[in-house]
Formats: C-alpha cells, sequence, structure tokens
C-alpha cells in the first residue's frame, strides 16, 4: 500500500518544500519563488530555478541547481559562498562547493573552507572530517578539525564513512566490518565489536550481536543484552520484542515500563505509542502501558495531528482508513486514504478504479485510476472542508495551504479559503498583478 501511495504522491504535479507562515517555498512549472504568506514573491528571477528550505523560517538556499547562494526569511542574500549543497547541523551549516565541504555560519560566513571529503559538526564547535574518497573500498582516516581550523589526523579509519555526532558519541565500522564508536575529538571510546551500532540518542544506541538487537550505553557498557528479535526507540519509550513477547522501557532503556507476555506477537512504534498485534487483536500502549486502541488484527495505524492516529484495517484502495482520537474512538467516516496536513487538518483521497480477472493470480483484482486521483480536505473532528477536486493539497504553514486543480493554483487559508490565486494554464509565471 505505501509503495502505491508513494507512487501516486510522486506523480502529482507539484513539489513544495514545508515552510513557516512568514516564508514559502513555491516551486513548481509557473513559478520558482520565496513567498510570504500572503503570496507576494520575497526571492524570485531568471536567475533562480530552484528554491528550498535549509532552516524553516529562517535560512534558504536558492539559485540554479547545484549553484544555489544563502538567503534569509525575507529574500536578502547572506554571504557570499555558492554551494551546490547545504545541511544544517544546528550549530553551524555544512556545505559542498566544488567537490569538497566546508562550514559556515548563520550569516553565511565561511568558518571552515571547503578542503574535505566529508565534514560533519563535532558538536563543541569543531569538525570531524575525511580527506579520502569516502566511496571507494579504502578505509578512511577521520581527521579531527578545530575550531580554529587546526587538523589533526586521528589515526582511526572508518570504512562507512561519516555520520552525525550525538551525544558525543559517532559510530564507525572498521576493515573488518565491525563497529565501535568515537568521542567528538575522533577517538575510540567503545572498541569494533558489534555487527551494527546505530545513532545515539539520549546517551545511548541500539547494536546488534550474533543473537540479536540490544543497546548500549555512550561509554559501551550494556543496557539491554543483544537477545531481542526487533528493538526500536521513539521519543516516550523504547520497545523490545523477543520470543516470549515485548518490553516496553523509557528511551535509554534503563528503566522498564511495562511489558505484554506472548508469543508470535508483531510489534510496532506508531509516534509515542506501541503497536503489539498477536493474531487476533491489534492493541495500541501508550507509555504507561495503558491500550489507547484495541481493534482487528491486521490493523496498521500512522501517526496524525493533534494526538490522533490514522487507522487503517484494509487493503490499498478500500474505504479502510479513519481518525482515532488519543482515548481510541473513531473520530472521522473511512476513506481510501488519510495523510496528515499539519495541526488539526487532513488531505483524504478519492480514487476509481475498475475490478478484473488477474489469470495469473486467479482472482479478480482491482484497477485504479491515478490520473483520476482527487483530493479533499477535513479537521480532526472528521468535518470535511474542502471536497475532493483537486489533484493535490499541500501544508506550507500551519495557516497555510496550496490547493491545485486543473485550473488554478491556490494559496488558502487553514479553512481552504483563496488568499492569492494562479492560472495552471498559462505558461508564464505568476506575476504581481495576478489576483486571488
Amino acid at each position: 500500500m505505501l509503495r502505491k501511495a508513494a507512487a501516486l504522491l510522486a506523480a502529482l504535479l507539484l513539489m513544495l518544500v514545508p515552510a513557516c507562515a512568514e516564508s514559502l517555498c513555491l516551486v513548481n512549472e509557473l513559478c520558482v519563488a520565496l513567498i510570504d504568506e500572503n503570496g507576494a514573491q520575497l526571492l524570485a528571477g531568471d536567475a533562480i530555478e530552484d528554491v528550498f528550505a535549509v532552516r524553516p523560517g529562517q535560512l534558504y538556499a536558492a539559485g540554479r541547481r547545484g549553484d544555489y547562494g544563502l538567503y534569509d526569511a525575507g529574500g536578502a542574500p547572506l554571504g557570499q559562498a555558492r554551494f551546490s549543497m547545504i545541511d544544517d547541523e544546528g550549530d553551524c551549516l555544512i556545505f559542498r562547493a566544488g567537490g569538497l565541504c566546508g562550514a559556515m555560519n548563520d550569516a553565511g560566513q565561511v568558518t571552515l573552507p571547503a578542503l574535505y571529503t566529508q565534514l560533519t559538526s563535532d558538536g563543541e564547535g569543531g569538525f570531524l572530517a575525511l580527506d579520502s574518497d569516502p566511496l571507494d573500498d579504502r578505509p578512511d582516516e577521520i581527521i579531527h578539525v578545530a575550531a580554529d581550523g587546526s587538523a589533526r589526523r586521528t589515526g582511526v579509519y572508518t570504512a562507512c564513512g561519516l555520520s552525525r555526532v550525538r551525544s558525543g558519541r559517532m559510530p564507525y565500522m572498521d576493515e573488518g566490518g565491525r563497529y565501535g564508536a568515537v568521542n567528538a575529538r575522533g577517538e575510540i571510546v567503545i572498541a569494533p565489536e558489534w555487527l551494527y551500532i546505530g545513532p545515539f540518542q539520549d546517551g545511548a544506541a541500539r547494536m546488534t550481536g550474533s543473537d540479536g538487537v540490544g543497546l548500549i550505553d555512550a561509554d559501551g557498557a550494556v543496557v539491554l543484552a543483544a537477545e531481542y528479535d526487533w528493538l526500536d526507540r521513539g521519543g516516550t519509550l523504547l520497545a523490545a520484542l523477543s520470543g516470549g513477547g515485548v518490553e516496553a522501557y523509557a528511551p535509554d532503556g534503563g528503566v522498564r515500563l511495562f511489558a505484554v507476555a506472548g508469543e508470535n506477537l508483531s510489534a510496532s512504534l506508531v509516534g509515542d505509542c506501541l503497536l503489539i498485534d498477536d493474531g487476533e487483536r491489534a492493541r495500541l500502549y501508550d507509555a504507561t502501558g495503558r491500550v489507547v486502541s484495541e481493534s482487528g488484527a491486521g490493523t496498521r495505524y500512522a501517526p496524525g495531528t493533534s494526538g490522533q492516529f490514522i487507522a487503517s484495517d484494509g487493503d490499498w484502495g478500500d474505504a479502510c482508513q479513519y481518525l482515532v482520537d488519543a482515548d481510541g474512538s473513531a473520530a472521522s467516516g473511512r476513506y481510501q486514504f488519510i495523510l496528515p496536513l499539519c495541526e488539526g487538518l487532513y488531505a483524504w483521497l478519492r480514487l476509481e478504479g475498475a475490478e478484473y480477472y488477474s489469470a495469473d493470480l486467479d482472482r479478480l483484482q482491482m484497477s485504479w485510476n491515478y490520473d483520476g486521483a482527487r483530493w479533499g480536505m477535513m479537521d480532526a473532528g472528521g468535518v470535511e472542508r474542502l471536497n475532493a477536486k483537486y489533484r493535490e493539497i499541500r501544508a506550507l504553514s500551519r495557516d497555510r495551504l496550496l490547493l491545485i486543480s486543473e485550473e488554478e493554483l491556490v494559496l488558502a487559508d487553514r479553512d481552504g479559503n483563496a488568499i492569492r490565486t494562479w492560472p495552471t494554464a498559462e505558461a508564464e509565471a505568476p506575476s504581481g498583478e495576478a489576483g486571488a
């Protein structure tokens, strides 16, 4: 189902990068611009063929693909640096230019020239870097770069490139394929003895051993033995599945919250809740062990908005999806597909299909008309605010939507009221004269 949904979304007309209410990225066939919440262009022009948010609401990249500059939320240029890629690491911006990586600050001033093949912030004002090809078959020596730009080779080699430093730790893989971790200075603090170590969070990381998955702390001490079939972490709990059932812990694995015993269970995290299916019933538990929602086996859940969930208890294309409130009660009717837009709003899909007989499967199948797919909008109470007549509905921010039909592109408020409208049939980009 998810694969078909992804294919459907990829085929839609417009691509948008979410932003805050003060500035919105608009990228389509008619217009490439940074606009304000009333649709006025903050940044546009022939030299700009792409705009995307670097730090939504604050920093944006704009230019020709592969050649961008940095701009503030009002469309003013920041610094003179040009780059092909940029990534916000919180305490700095990592950019790529001429095939190499450097760093700049929020004002667009280059603080570290583009000298390295890979670069990541160490979280302490410096960086971890590589200066050899991270994509070839040879391990690469990790370099620590201080805040003043001075570089020190650590003598530690990684065969999997760099990832981000979190909780003062970065996993790495040695040339033998085993995982360990280094600290912010690139020094080994966890010897490479695991089959895998994931990113650190709250001072702990998931690891894989020969008998299963478990959890270690930032010093490499085992918090949960590597004996589970599955383990995952969310914001409020960690869940681990074994043959005897599911155990739920605090995110760092230190405090056990509750357990559900049973054989042949399946489990997954859904937002801040844990879904357990025993083959007869699917139950959604919160971090206290309370059953939030209970439904038939095979029911799937996805996070919604406003503490809600989107439940699905049928096949793709069936009217089998509905909203569930935090108390487990149904909050809407059934739809073929529901997508969260922004806080308290959802898009819902109307999709036409026809049955046909598949000789290979020896059964009736559905053929869906994806070109005729249309979206409507409803609120968290299941009240339909817009009929299903749009090729796409996207949230630009909490208070601004973009509605796309065959005839027009509409910047709208949360209620679907038009703020600015552009005809989609015209070849020229919307100008200041185009009105709502």
